[in-house]
């Protein structure tokens, strides 16, 4: 772990000071040279541009190209800055290099192209277009893609379309109107979930690689496509199957390739009726099509709420497989589903005496953490004995209707399917109170937690994942059974996660006693090594997880420390009142002063915990 510097908070806001005074005065000049006017629409008389040697746009600079951009052959642009493409973009030379932020729009919302021969490498991009982009190239996101409006359409025939992720880049946002339709690469070890749909809806498939270098292209199919592009994966007749398999999904199907062993995580939508296919999706299972027929590929978990869910297989090798999708096993292989097939994720039937159900553990949590920010009382560095309510109060939780005039509501379900975590879990969709059928929450919940298991200290070692509700008192409280069974070992490490606060993991890992694993984080340090910390003293004896962590879908080390990166994004969303938001340190609705004062005490300080 690298030590790292704190930002002079002067020159931090000097440096903004002089970036905003610079763009105030290319605003005033109405430069013609193509420096964007951020308040202005796109000019009548748009122009194109080709550019040739080398293009640079400074980490204070910004740029747009209101009309086609294409860089020719052998040239090169780097972008540090800003950089904005309301049209087509032709890539003959490189582009790439740099730290910027790209943006991807369209003056009139109709959809624009992105092609060429040339290599193109993106830091962190925007898809800005109601109208869509099509992708006729290979393009790499080294850090971030945002889906804010559009859909990115490659063409499924071409295996060089594709976006490809690097590393530790990362997604956010996707949804039914905001995906990728076509391929998705993977470069990098751990889990990932590809954002892949039809340009109808989101239908992402998630793997876990284990090899030193994993390289994975995932794509969807469906029946909303044009009869050639579902051609294009293949034919794989629904009806033939391997004796184990008693029917198989037959309106769509995803191709997923890579040489390393990987659980295959299926998500089912609406679209997907999955009723059709059983009335328990405990019985699901992955299949994949060997060349012949659709073979069983095991069910070793499954999520699922109101028509949408997962379901992981066993560890798998892809390139062995054309296809994937969902089936139902016929265990006894005898061609019916009957009461001597036992519950693919119950070893108890139909023999409750067999040697593995009588081993078979599953585990349960006693755990209580505080939140800094939900704790201080009237001001920074003053500290209750309990979490406050505040989002709960005035109805900003997810599902909730907020009590305020210009409150926000925020969809029900919890809140960490966006990267960096990219957990899908179905955990409360059902609760708040926007529809009277929902359950609506306690009054004593705060705020929502990420808990997992792990074998080791280290992420790749993760075993269970689970959203839950954390209470006032400190108390983690499951929405829904935490599922964990057939472990293998008597100990584990437990992680706790916050969309904003820095996470903790146990110093040790937690023997079983009696299913339990039992730590209150409240009133011990949480792991450390090296230079990291644990966790804030908040009274003498008593702990919280440090607040102000912001930042953290940018990067491999952005969940990990406190640092300017989340006094940028608490900048963007300085001002935002009456909500659910990520920059609202204090917990409370609103994103102001308060907040940047608890990341302004917090600034420089990181974890060990790997993630």
């Amino acid at each position: 772990m690298q030590v790292k510097r704190k930002t002079n908070l002067f020159s931090l806001l000097t440096r903004r000071l002089i970036y905003r005074t610079c763009f105030l005065s290319l605003y005033i000049l109405g430069l013609a040279s193509g420096i964007l006017n951020l308040a202005a629409q796109c000019p009548d008389n748009r122009w194109d541009a080709s550019v040739a040697g080398k293009t640079y746009v400074s980490d204070l600079g910004a740029k747009a190209y209101y009309g086609n951009y294409t860089n020719l052959l052998n040239a090169q642009h780097v972008n540090d800055g800003r950089l904005y493409f309301f049209g087509n973009i032709t890539n003959n030379g490189y582009y790439g290099d740099g730290f910027g932020y790209e943006y991807l729009k369209s003056c009139d919302n109709q959809r624009t192209t992105l092609s060429g021969s040339g290599g193109t490498e993106f830091n962190i991009v925007e898809i800005d277009n109601p109208g869509g982009i099509n992708i006729a190239q290979n393009i790499k996101v080294k850090n971030s893609l945002v889906f804010k409006q559009g859909i990115l359409h490659t063409q499924r025939a071409e295996a060089s379309h594709r976006i490809t992720f690097y590393e530790e880049a990362s997604y956010r946002l996707a949804a039914d109107d905001k995906h990728i339709n076509g391929r998705v690469a993977k470069q990098g070890q751990g889990i990932f979930t590809f954002p892949t749909g039809d340009g109808d809806h989101l239908s992402p498939v998630k793997v876990s690689g284990t090899g030193t270098f994993d390289f994975f292209v995932a794509t969807y199919y469906s029946l909303n496509l044009s009869i050639v592009d579902w051609a294009v994966g293949g034919s794989f007749p629904a009806e033939k199957v391997a004796l184990d398999v008693y029917r198989v999904q037959d309106k769509e199907y995803w191709t997923l390739k890579g040489a390393s062993l990987t659980p295959i995580t299926l998500t089912w939508t609406q679209y997907s009726e999955i009723d059709n296919l059983t009335q328990d999706p405990k019985n699901l299972i992955v299949v994949g099509w060997d060349g012949d027929k659709w073979v069983n590929l095991g069910n070793t978990a499954t999520s699922a709420f109101l028509g949408t869910g997962t379901v992981t297989s066993e560890l798998v090798l892809p390139n062995q497989y054309s296809a994937f999708t969902f089936g139902v096993a016929d265990t006894d292989a005898d061609g019916y589903v009957d009461e001597e097939d036992p519950d693919p994720l119950d070893p108890c039937n139909p023999d409750p005496s067999s040697e593995y159900c009588q081993q078979r553990i599953c585990l349960e949590v006693d755990i209580e953490v505080f939140l800094e920010g939900a704790l201080i009382d009237g001001g920074i560095g003053i500290f209750d004995s309990e979490m406050k309510t505040r989002l709960n109060y005035f109805g900003y939780l997810p599902g909730q209707k907020p009590r305020t005039l210009l409150g926000q509501a925020t969809a029900s379900g919890q809140p960490y399917g966006l990267a960096p975590w990219n957990y899908l879990g179905s955990e409360g969709q059902n609760i708040g109170s926007i529809d009277p059928l929902y359950i609506p929450y306690a009054e004593n919940v705060v705020d929502w937690v990420l808990v997992s298991l792990r074998t080791t200290e280290f992420n790749n070692s993760t075993v269970c994942k689970k959203a839950a509700l954390v209470l006032t008192d400190g108390s983690v409280v499951m929405t829904e059974f935490f599922d964990c069974c057939d472990m293998d070992q008597q100990e584990y490490y437990i992680v706790i996660e916050h969309r904003n606060h820095l996470p903790v993991m146990t110093p040790t890992p937690i023997p079983i006693v009696d299913g339990i694993l039992s730590f209150d984080f409240r009133s011990q340090q949480s792991f450390t090594k090296l230079l990291g910390r644990g966790q804030k003293e908040v009274l003498p004896g008593v702990f919280a997880m440090y607040g102000g962590n912001g930042d953290q879908d940018l990067g491999s080390e952005s969940p990990k420390d406190i640092n300017t990166n989340d006094f940028s994004r608490w900048t963007e969303d300085n001002g935002k009142h009456s909500g659910y938001y990520f920059r609202d340190f204090d917990l409370n609705g609103d994103v102001n002063v308060h907040d940047q004062a608890l990341w302004l005490q917090n600034n420089g300080i990181f974890t060990d915990v790997d993630l």
